[in-house]
Order: structure tokens, then sequence, then C-alpha cells
């Protein structure tokens, strides 16, 4: 069956979108409030969220290319100022993470833009270089210049791991990004992106007149896709998804909203998709974990295990918004590196205290997270453990619990010792709420009850596993407490078999000593 619409999988240029006949999610009238509302902005969103789009939107209504807007709000609109003006886009999405990979790189893009405009003044400094290019090009067309930035903290993201480098690469961005105030008389309007905030951040000392829009409530949609877009714009890819699943679109919202939605970037943002996420998942029907396949940094993953601390804990946390909004990538700080990623989210605000409650947006996200944080906690590789979790799978779904429990005592018994820095409770924890998580079905841990916290549920389509976890005591003792805590009562409308499994874990033998079932 042919598909209703076409999806702009990979594609960031805005002409090439509405040319195609592509899905497109209309912007614009946001982009209209932000180009009259000032001169000069920065706005950092995580990567894959559709920024060099945004970019390429706003270049092409600078670039006066108004038949591209036909049908769209801006096109509609009255009073619209389509003069035109020359472009001048930088983007350091591909350089490679080197000081040399940085030069090349800026020395390509300028020669670009200074071969297109017949400037061959030959400047060794990189600022120097790009203040004549913003002048001349000024000089040569009579007209000010728009500047548009693309990941621009690309190369200082992939050098923090390295000191001395990271500090050479922001010696040589320094003086580029400088001309963005050093030449105000040449600039009609200009913005930066990038994944990092520049608050505190050297390389922006001297650049004072950026409006950080980051945390802005009237400019959060700019990126990604609300599930009022998703509903007016997609309407018809949901539908043919739904189709193609025999079910109806309500339920495909509601697939991809626990896989793709639950990002907020300010106090009152509605609920945020993943683009790029939720226009791969339209275009091939299937819920596949995209995002994280772009490259989830090692360095980042290292430091959430080195915390030794619960990884719940870690991933779920409260901060003052002062505090999350003054903050940027050059911050050690785990849970500001974590947000600035987007590993974690805004998920709460509470007003009276001004403050945030971080959280994983989203089921993807989550997957991505542990799958890589996986081999670091038990030491085994990929295919080891997705051995283990295929058969943990099975045993799951036929309800064999003795070979499930057998299965993950086996594999815990096998995590080198040292791996445990010597903190059994947290160890067995992590493990277990990893591999829990990795399982793929509705995995639920410390859910709130009106009696307690269950430990761990498990939920398939037939069968609900209610898990109590203790260390150093008895199955009994972790059954005893799933009977007189109710903690099947919840579920006992839902009319699928409850299964409870009481299990403890031996800090001496590092695994599973015994397990009961009820």
């Amino acid at each position: 069956m042919a598909m209703s619409q076409k999806y702009p999988v990979g594609i960031e240029t805005f002409s090439e979108i509405i040319e195609g006949g592509y899905a497109y999610v209309d912007k614009t009238e946001v982009i209209s409030r932000l180009t009259q509302s000032g001169k000069y902005f920065f706005l950092s969103r995580p990567r894959r969220f559709g920024k060099s789009l945004l970019l390429s939107t706003l270049e092409a209504y600078f670039s006066g290319r108004r038949e591209l807007f036909n049908g769209l709000w801006l096109g509609n609109a009255e009073g619209v100022d389509w003069t035109s003006s020359p472009v001048v886009r930088l983007n350091f999405v591909n350089t490679l993470p080197t000081l040399e990979g940085l030069k090349n790189s800026l020395n390509y893009q300028l020669n670009v833009w200074e071969r297109k405009y017949g400037i061959e003044e030959e400047i060794p400094s990189h600022g120097d270089r790009f203040r004549n290019l913003v002048e001349r090009i000024a000089e040569i067309t009579g007209k000010k210049v728009v500047v548009l930035i693309d990941e621009y903290d690309k190369v200082l993201v992939n050098t923090m791991h390295n000191l001395e480098l990271h500090e050479d690469i922001k010696t040589v961005l320094k003086p580029v990004f400088a001309v963005l105030k050093g030449a105000d008389r040449y600039i009609r309007f200009a913005m930066l992106t990038g994944v990092s905030r520049f608050a505190r951040l050297s390389i922006f000392s001297d650049l004072n007149n950026l409006q950080d829009i980051s945390f802005d409530d009237r400019f959060c949609t700019l990126c990604g896709i609300t599930e009022n877009e998703l509903r007016k714009y997609f309407s018809p890819g949901v539908h043919d998804f739904a189709r193609a699943r025999n079910t109806d679109a309500e339920a495909i919202i509601q697939i991809l909203k626990d896989n793709y939605d639950g990002y907020h970037f300010s106090k009152k943002c509605p609920d945020i998709y993943n683009p790029f996420s939720l226009i791969n998942a339209l275009d091939t029907q299937e819920i596949h974990h995209r995002w994280f396949e772009s490259g989830t940094p090692t360095f980042l993953l290292k430091k959430i295990r080195d915390t030794d601390e619960n990884v719940r804990d870690v991933l779920q946390q409260e901060v003052s918004a002062s505090t999350l909004s003054n903050t940027s990538i050059s911050d050690t700080n785990l849970l500001h590196i974590l947000y600035q990623t987007g590993y974690l989210t805004i998920k709460h605000y509470d007003a009276e205290e001004d403050s945030f409650v971080l959280g994983i947006p989203n089921r993807e996200v989550e997957y991505g997270l542990y799958s890589g944080l996986l081999p670091l906690y038990t030491g085994k590789d990929e295919i080891a453990n997705d051995a283990m979790l295929l058969r943990l799978r099975r045993a799951i779904r036929a309800k064999e619990t003795d070979k499930f429990m057998t299965t993950l005592k086996s594999y815990l018994a096998g995590i080198p010792y040292c791996l445990s820095n010597g903190k059994p409770e947290i160890y067995f924890e992590n493990n277990l709420l990893l591999i829990f998580t990795m399982l793929g079905f509705d995995a639920r841990v410390e859910t709130q009850t009106s009696q307690g916290r269950i430990d761990v549920t498990l939920q398939t389509s037939r069968y609900i596993y209610i898990i109590e976890l203790k260390l150093d005591g008895s199955p009994e003792e972790a059954i005893r407490q799933i009977r007189e805590k109710h903690y099947a009562l919840p579920f006992e409308i839902e009319g699928r078999e409850i299964v409870c499994i009481g299990i403890n874990f031996s800090s001496a033998s590092r695994t599973i000593d015994n397990w009961l079932v009820e």
C-alpha cells in the first residue's frame, strides 16, 4: 500500500523539503516573532532536533525566497519584510575533533564564501578573516549580512575528555565568534545553535549581545514537534501506521509518545517529540531507537558509572531553575552535562521553589543510555548481553520463572568482582535495573502504591510480574512483604495472571542465592 505522505528523512534543507513535497511542520509564525524581537540569538537543543532545518528556514527567509513560503503562515501574513540580504552560514557538525580539523574546516568554509563574493585578501587569523568577510560582503552588496552558525560547539563537546586540546579549540573559536559583536554595524541578524549553553563559556566572554532563548517559553517550540503538530501535519502518516499495525490512530500516537515524546525546554513548554526519531518511525512504520545511534559519548557513560550511586537516582534529580539556566557544557557536574546533551530533560517545574525536576524524556533515550551502560556495569560485550536478554525475554513470555531466575543468577555470577567497587547493594540494584529495563517490556522500578514501593514490575500481554528484592535476607521475607503490603491489589483488575517473585541477593557470592515464586 502506498504511503500518503513523504517524509524528509535526513533532509535538513528547507527549500528541498518544500520543493520536494515532503511533510513539513510550519514553524514560520514562531520564526517571524523571533526575527522581529531582536538581532542576536542563541539556541541550545539536543542533537538531531532540527536546528539545521531552523537555520535553513531562516536562510530562505532572509534571502527573500518568498515563493518557498506559499501556503505557510509567513507566506500568508501581511506586512512581512521580504527584503533579501546576503547570508553567511558556518557549520561545524562534520568538523574533526582536532586542532588541525577545526582549522581546516574554518579555512574551507571561509574560502567558499570568499570565492562567492570575489574576496581575495590573504589574512592568516581566522577571526580577522571572518570579520573581513562580513565587512567586505556588506560593502560589495550594499546590504547588511545575516550570519548563521550551526553546531558551534560540536568540536568542543567532542574534546571534553582532553583538557589541553579543549582549551586550544577555544582559543581558535573565540576570535571567530567575537566578530558577531565587533562587526555589529555590518550585521542584520545572527543566530548560533548548538547542544550546549554558552553561559560562562570563555569563548563568549566578549560576546554579551547574544539573546539566549534556550529557556524562553515564547520560542520553546522552535525545534521539535508538539503533539498538536503531530496530529495536524502527520495525521495521514499516523493512520497509515495504524493500518499497518492493525490498530487505531490513538494507539499509534500513544506508542510514539512513549518512545519519542517527553522533552521540555522551559517552564511552560508543552511536550516535545524528537523530530528525527518521530519522522523515521512514521516513514518506516517501525519503532526503532535511532537517536542514540548517532553517538553517546563514552566519557559520559563512564561518568555515570563512576558515581558509584544508584543509576535511577543519578538520572532523576531536582535542580534550581537559576542553576540549570546558567550552566554550560564546560561545567563538570554530571547532571548538567546530561541535560545539555539531551539525556535528561525537564519533567516538572515547581513554581514555589523555582526548581526543575529532571528525568529521562522517553523510552528511546532510556534504552540508548542503558544499552551503553550495561557493558560498563557487567564487563560483558554486546553479543553476550543480547544473548542473555533474549533468553530472559523468552522465559518471561512463557512464564518459565525458574529458567528466568537461573539465567539471571548465572549471568550475575559471571560479572567481575572489581566492577562492584565494594558496594554490593548498589551493584545489585544497578545491574537489575539495567537488565529489567533492557528487556523491552513495560518495566517499572519502585512503583508507588498505597502501602509502599514495589521494587520491580514487569508487564507482558499475558502476565504481570511483581518482584521484591532483598540483600542478604531471604526470598520468604520478600514474598511476605508482597503479601502484607498488598502489592498485587492494583493489578487485579487488569485481567492478566499475576506472578510474584521474591529474590535474595548475597553480598558474599555477589549473585542471586535463592528465590521464591508465588
